[in-house]
């Protein structure tokens, strides 16, 4: 009997899903940043068009079979190249939020200094704990510094990025514990639905936001 052509065939449309949505939030986004031209909706729409090219990289992984080794292993470290990324956005876009300019243009170094290291350390060792180890702490920044933003200046696009955040913390806690329903619905299924809720949050309040000292 022929094998079917896909290897995870349920986790390659859900990451398609999410490449998707990633794209039309990104284009939403680029659209306001063309309106308002504030750095913010800039680095916030390339975060979700990562997000949208680490979930291409993601179908490819999964609808390949595991004998071909080489070529998972290349496409799995694109994957992880994405997620790093994509923390470099939400952080930049972060800062914006809350920083004045001429802040952010001396603090980015630092973060662009983590990503380089992290860049060669998934070249070595691409174990998806290493990206969790990255995208975490940096969640829980950007949660920290939207809670500032929602509670004491009353922004209430940052309690939509606050709520899109966890829900996809709460998401990749599934892929963390491998906890799936069924072989055909499994860890890495689960958490892509729910992320593209969280990701529907974080898009509307990004929307809201804006710059340090604007309205």
């Amino acid at each position: 009997m022929q094998r079917f052509p896909i290897y995870e065939p349920m986790t390659v449309f859900t990451d398609i899903l999410i490449m998707i949505f990633g794209l039309w939030f990104a284009r939403e986004i680029q659209m306001w940043f063309n309106v308002r031209l504030m750095e913010v909706h800039w680095h916030y729409a390339n975060y979700f068009y990562i997000v949208a090219f680490t979930a291409f990289t993601g179908a490819l992984y999964h609808a390949i079979y595991p004998e071909h080794e080489i070529i998972r292993d290349f496409i799995w470290k694109l994957t992880m190249l994405g997620m790093a990324f994509t923390v470099f956005a939400m952080l930049m876009g972060t800062f914006y939020y809350f920083l004045p300019f001429d802040t952010v243009q001396w603090v980015k170094w630092f973060i662009v200094v983590i990503i380089f290291i992290f860049t060669i350390w998934i070249h070595f060792d691409p174990d998806i704990m290493n990206a969790v180890k990255l995208y975490l702490p940096s969640a829980l920044f950007v949660i920290g510094v939207m809670i500032y933003g929602w509670l004491w200046k009353g922004d209430r696009g940052a309690m939509w990025v606050v709520l899109g955040f966890l829900v996809t913390l709460g998401g990749a806690s599934f892929t963390i514990t491998k906890f799936g329903l069924y072989k055909y619905f499994n860890h890495n299924d689960i958490f892509h639905v729910i992320q593209i809720t969280g990701m529907y949050f974080i898009y509307r309040g990004i929307m809201m936001i804006t710059n340090y000292g604007y309205k």
